[in-house]
């Protein structure tokens, strides 16, 4: 079950390094709109989405972390493994 839950946490914080990149990335090039209102209007709906899709990511995140702390022994388990093993390398 742990290994479950791992992958989910895994997955959520590659899906929230992306959506961070992307964000990053729309926001630089935010400058080339700056002189046509329409399109300065598109460019910044969709920032906002990009900004709501981390936001989104970050909260399951939050609640994936959560449920971890409520099922504490199983996760400090995890936790002690990991630690282990980035002792290792």
């Amino acid at each position: 079950m742990n290994s479950s839950r791992d992958q989910k946490n895994e997955a959520l914080q590659a899906a929230l390094r992306v959506a961070r990149e992307n964000e990053n990335r729309w926001m630089e090039i935010s400058a080339e709109f700056s002189t046509d209102p329409e399109r300065m209007e598109q460019w910044s709906s969709t920032a906002k989405l990009r900004r709501l899709e981390v936001e989104r990511i970050e909260a399951l995140l939050a609640s994936a972390v959560e449920t971890c702390s409520l099922a504490q022994p199983a996760c400090s388990e995890t936790v002690e493994a990991e630690n282990r093993m980035g002792e290792m390398a």
